[in-house]
């Protein structure tokens, strides 16, 4: 049994959390949607290949990283989530790398002290919490460590939480106790989430509308299991289901009147997570990714509508959508109420789509006089109805763009007086008649613009008024302020009327609805114009001296930068990178590698700078702010404005060198990335053929796993890679060669050249086609792409 404190033992000098893999794992733990399993497995073993270490020890200082991670965490939803990081997702190491992290007593101990203050009374021992979750994994033998002696593992059965007519428990406890147990139960953490996993596809595939409605309202009220699934699993896993049902739900009118309302209810949870999901993870640009049907609804109605559901006019309804239209204001509001054959014969996908048109032939209503302000009110009252919820995305989206979009102006307000009737009329219908415009005084035909709406201060005082009384009344659900808390901000936030109850409801719910919310994210907001600035302090700290400027301000309470807690400010550079842009986010860090080249910091640098450039901190949509993008601007760009000028000794060069190196080595391109995850979700389907359990979602983080492949793929998979990255290699030997008779003279440059030297000696050029693969020619033509792009 191994003695986890023999002192035969020794540290490894190198197993240091070195900062690629601290910004590697901070990226895991703070940047959503987060970064691909085989992606991690990659780096990982990039790492092992570049710096000349054993995987031991790469595992060993990617715990550290983790650890670190965990030590800096400042509230219980982080250290929740950097828990399940430590504990569960990176529980994939081995024995010897096990022992060798306990005799890092000062990170662990300052882990269980973080943990501590969550409340709960007992000191947890992290380290034996990370060897239970790799017994549970299998990946260390019980009997081998005598940390794991006083420690029986725990049971967990599958079948424990079972849903539908096989359940003896409701849905509502069943779904309660699954989610408690998934928040506490770190052992069988990843089972419990894949089997939240299996229970919304089982839902969902069935059309159990009731399990899968009480599970989408407990998991948009409790934001942080959402936050451990999609942690642990790619949204897809959890979305695609939810797409599924909400494509293919349909009433039926021999169903009664209960059922019906209870399928709409259902529509409308599923649908507010999926809204949720893809709004609070920033996944709007990245649909092809996450959804799966993409000529189904839910694809095309998000893609159309990624930010407001826009209004549709007359003449572009088809005829159903003009008549159900027709019917649910003849139902609001000529006091015949919504019929149960209203309920039974409406679509929800349609309902959904035509709910802004309604609102907006409402009030156009309303200011041709046609309604009164008191009928329009009532009228929304009527989707406050459970079944009815959805309906008011679309109603609350219509009034705040319209608020915010129609100031009012004196030259409005005289048009309106001038031109009143034809105005409204306009309004009611852009290119047609209205369903109350024939009821009214007003003209059923207009000539202004298709379309085109001039709201004179009356009118958007009236949308302020009814949006507030909406929105203050008890029963508007909180999960729908949440969900459109952008919305109501920009439309009412700015409003600071002294004595208006209404309002002060309104602020006091948004507040509310964002406590602990975002759960990886800061809470103060960055300082825009200073966004460059304090990425170069955060750059300089990091290398310079670690951890320890932050721990010693810490200490003395002093205010920290960005109002981050973490020392690797991963939310920082995000932010920097997304508001100046690649060429400047590149620039930072080239002028920073520099400088710090002429110190002994340079290799940490270097380190730093290269994980910057090649791990993704936005999703996959926008291929603008890439590790692809930020390579290219590096080579082509901001690499030779230094070069060869500026560099002024050998040393800045050699490490300037290792930076262009470690960035080309690190690089994984998107289609070097999906090609992995096939290859090893093959895998894992040839595993289930031959009666091995395989996990739900994405690939596990296994290096092992990842590495087991055959030589013919391994050698087509090195060929995808190379593939991404000979363009830039070609082009570095051209600038070189061309730069070389002008800086022969410049030690600077010269350091820089026998750096690229040894780099290439590593990558021979590649040769064409490939002997002996079954794959050459289609290799071939991806390679030609790869160039002409």
């Amino acid at each position: 049994m191994a003695i986890w404190n023999a002192p035969t033992t020794e540290i490894d000098p190198e197993a240091l959390a070195s900062t690629d893999m601290l910004y590697l794992t901070y990226t895991m733990a703070r940047i959503r949607p987060v970064v691909p399993d085989v992606f991690v497995a990659q780096r990982l073993k990039d790492v092992q290949r570049i710096k000349g270490l054993t995987m031991d020890t790469v595992l060993l200082q990617f715990w550290l990283a983790g650890l670190t991670g965990l030590a800096e965490s400042n509230t219980s939803n982080q250290r929740l989530l950097w828990k399940c990081l430590v504990l569960v997702k990176l529980c994939d190491t081995v024995e010897s790398a096990l022992i060798q992290l306990s005799f890092y007593r000062g990170i662990l101990n300052e882990c269980d002290d973080c943990i501590a203050e969550d409340g709960t009374g007992e000191r947890v021992d992290v380290l034996k919490s990370i060897a239970i979750g790799c017994r549970a994994k299998g990946l260390v033998r019980p009997d081998q460590l005598d940390i794991l002696a006083d420690v029986p593992p725990t049971h967990y059965d599958p079948e424990q939480y079972k849903f539908g007519k096989h359940s003896q428990q409701s849905p509502a406890d069943a779904v309660d106790e699954l989610c408690g147990r998934t928040l506490s139960d770190f052992e069988h953490q990843e089972a419990l989430l894949d089997r939240i996993i299996q229970v919304c596809e089982a839902a969902a595939a069935s059309n159990d509308v009731l399990t899968l409605s009480k599970l989408c309202q407990t998991l948009d009220d409790n934001p942080l299991v959402v936050d451990l699934v999609l942690l642990m699993r790619p949204p897809s896993s959890l979305l695609v289901p939810l797409e599924s049902f909400v494509n293919n739900l349909q009433q039926n009118e021999d169903d009664d009147i209960d059922t019906c309302n209870s399928n709409l209810e259902g529509f409308g949870d599923v649908l507010i997570l999926i809204m949720t999901i893809i709004r609070r993870y920033e996944l709007a640009e990245c649909l092809d990714s996450v959804l799966k049907e993409k000529q189904g609804f839910c694809y095309l109605w998000l893609h159309h509508t990624s930010a407001t559901i826009p209004t549709a006019s007359m003449s572009s309804m088809t005829a159903d959508m003009h008549g159900l239209m027709g019917r649910w204001i003849s139902a609001l509001f000529d006091s015949m109420g919504i019929s149960d054959d209203l309920i039974q014969t409406s679509k929800p996908q349609m309902l959904l789509e035509i709910s802004p048109s309604i609102f907006e032939q409402s009030l156009a209503a309303c200011q041709a006089g046609v309604i009164d302000a008191t009928t329009l009110n009532s009228g929304l009252d009527y989707f406050l109805q459970p079944c009815l919820l959805f309906v008011l995305i679309g109603v609350v989206q219509y009034l705040c763009q319209e608020i915010v979009f129609s100031a009012p102006s004196p030259l409005n307000s005289t048009h309106h007086a001038a031109h009143g009737t034809s105005s409204a009329s306009s309004m009611m219908s852009p290119t047609g008649s209205s369903p109350l415009a024939s009821r009214g005084s007003v003209s059923g035909s207009s000539g202004g613009k298709a379309g085109h709406t001039v709201t004179s201060g009356k009118s958007v005082a009236m949308m302020q008024a009814s949006l507030k009384s909406l929105l203050a009344g008890e029963a508007f659900p909180a999960r729908l302020i949440r969900l459109l808390k952008s919305e109501i901000s920009a439309a009412l936030g700015h409003n600071a009327i002294e004595n208006d109850h209404q309002l002060a409801i309104i602020h006091e719910r948004l507040a509310d609805t964002s406590v602990n919310y975002d759960s990886w994210k800061i809470s103060e907001a960055y300082d825009v114009p200073k966004l460059a600035q304090q990425t170069v302090f955060a750059f300089d700290a990091i290398i310079s001296g670690g951890r320890t400027p932050l721990v010693t301000k810490r200490e003395k309470g002093w205010p920290i930068f960005g109002g981050s807690t973490y020392h690797m400010d991963v939310d920082l550079f995000r932010a920097t990178l997304c508001y100046v842009g690649p060429a400047q986010f590149v620039t930072n860090i080239l002028k920073r590698l520099l400088k710090a080249a002429m110190t002994p910091n340079g290799r940490r640098a270097a380190e730093l700078g290269a994980a910057m450039m090649t791990t993704p901190l936005v999703g996959s949509g926008d291929k603008h702010l890439s590790p692809q993008s930020l390579l290219w601007t590096l080579l082509y760009q901001t690499l030779w404005i230094p070069v060869p000028s500026r560099l002024e000794n050998f040393t800045q060069g050699k490490h300037l060198a290792t930076f262009v190196g470690m960035t080309l080595d690190m690089f994984q391109s998107s289609t070097f990335v999906q090609h992995r995850q096939t290859q090893f979700q093959q895998q894992q389907q040839e595993k289930s053929t031959d009666g091995m359990a395989s996990t739900s979602g994405d690939a596990g983080m296994e290096v092992d796993s990842v590495q087991a492949v055959s030589s013919n793929n391994s050698v087509l998979e090195q060929l995808e890679r190379d593939a991404a990255m000979e363009p830039f290699r070609v082009m570095l030997d051209q600038r070189l060669k061309a730069l070389e008779p002008i800086a022969r003279d410049r030690p600077g440059f010269e350091g820089f050249v026998q750096g690229m030297t040894q780099y290439r000696e590593r990558h021979p050029p590649l040769s064409l086609p490939l002997q002996g693969t079954s794959s050459s020619s289609a290799t071939t033509l991806s390679l030609r792409k790869v160039r002409m792009g």
